[in-house]
């Protein structure tokens, strides 16, 4: 599943939250303001950046979490730095 999210201006804020949020909760994550990797609970993702999105591939979910429920709390955290 991809998932394209318009890029916020302070990408900073957003990869600060990101990461910080991340470590609090115990996800394994590797990457920076271009690129990355995540996973936990039961989530894998990977993200890309480029000039006006962030590109989100959800490599693995668990079967009870609907895709638009994914898109929608992806779309969402973005939206709150923007």
């Amino acid at each position: 599943m991809i998932i394209k999210v318009t890029r916020p201006q302070d990408m900073h804020a957003l990869y600060t939250r990101a990461k910080n949020d991340a470590e609090k909760h115990g996800i394994k994550w590797t990457g920076d303001m271009q690129q990355g990797h995540g996973s936990g609970f039961g989530f894998e993702g990977r993200y890309v950046v480029d000039a006006n999105y962030i590109t989100v591939t959800v490599l693995k979910k668990p079967l009870f979490v609907t895709k638009a429920r994914v898109e929608r709390e992806i779309k969402q955290y973005v939206s709150q730095v923007s």
